[in-house]
């Protein structure tokens, strides 16, 4: 995998998406992306090998790796090789909702992507080849700015996610973590939860409809995710209660019968347990983090 040439360090759009190459000597810059405390940030290791901390784990990446770092769990360099070199995407939760075709990929790649224990994903060369591209592409977006820049750079960060949600299928039939019947449940419980995750907050719901027991579907989801049912539902809501709150003039009372909660006592319990604030509190932040 051979470095990259360029004379362009960082580059960054309307203070929603940044993307930077790091180095042994020049670490990462999140600042760049006003609300980075609630930015994602994607690394795709190019060049020797770093150690970094990562919540309460440490992990060693090295060339091939991709890393996903999620909101409020920044990752710390602890050391690298002096050859050490990546490329990493920020962006902030504000940009993913801008789009409701990104949003929508965003909210199934979540998922099955992120996991707090473990932010590495060992690419296949095609696919590193792919991302080493479209990074490639950000970055020129962002260079060469125009009045479709912000449409071209949503497709890009979909297409990103997209390729890597495929790469995570592909290795899990490959290695057969799971049985093909149990994959398949997996994707339709997926499809069912987009469609009705508003108005079904019970597992009983989802098993029905896919005529299994409610304990089988728990172990699908929990061996392919590593997220229970639960989890699966509530993040759907507060992710859709937060894209409410911020881009619509919706009332509290309102949202929290859109999404089919008892009352509005209810909603706000759930959120303030989830995000650690009211709705009202979360509706008057002045940025768009969600």
């Amino acid at each position: 995998m051979t470095p990259i040439e360029t004379n362009e360090v960082h580059l960054t759009w309307q203070g929603k998406i940044a993307c930077q190459y790091v180095y042994s000597n020049l670490r990462l810059d999140t600042t760049q992306v006003k609300t980075s405390v609630n930015s994602y940030v994607y690394a795709l290791f190019l060049k020797g090998s770093a150690r970094i901390k990562f919540d309460k784990h440490e992990i060693e990446a090295i060339p091939g790796d991709f890393l996903i770092f999620p909101p409020h769990i920044p990752p710390i360099i602890i050391s690298t090789s002096e050859d050490y070199q990546a490329i990493c995407l920020i962006v902030s939760s504000s940009f993913v909702y801008d789009s409701p075709i990104v949003r929508n990929v965003f909210q199934t790649a979540t998922f099955s992507l992120i996991h707090e224990d473990d932010p590495i994903i060992r690419l296949s060369q095609d696919t590193y080849s792919f991302l080493h591209q479209i990074f490639l592409l950000i970055m020129r977006q962002i260079k060469n700015s125009h009045l479709h820049t912000t449409e071209a750079l949503h497709a890009l960060y979909g297409l990103m996610l997209a390729e890597l949600m495929n790469e995570i299928e592909q290795k899990e039939r490959d290695e057969k973590v799971v049985g093909q019947h149990a994959y398949k449940i997996f994707i339709e419980f997926n499809r069912l939860m987009r469609n009705h995750f508003r108005e079904h907050h019970d597992i009983t719901f989802y098993a029905e409809r896919l005529q299994i027991s409610p304990r089988y579907l728990s172990m699908v989801v929990k061996k392919i995710s590593h997220l229970t049912v639960a989890t699966f539902i509530n993040r759907y809501l507060m992710l859709e209660a937060c894209w409410l709150l911020k881009t619509t003039d919706y009332s509290i009372q309102q949202i929290s019968n859109m999404l089919h909660f008892a009352d509005q006592a209810s909603f706000s319990k759930f959120f303030k347990r989830l995000k650690g604030i009211n709705p009202l509190q979360f509706r008057r932040q002045e940025d768009l983090s969600l």
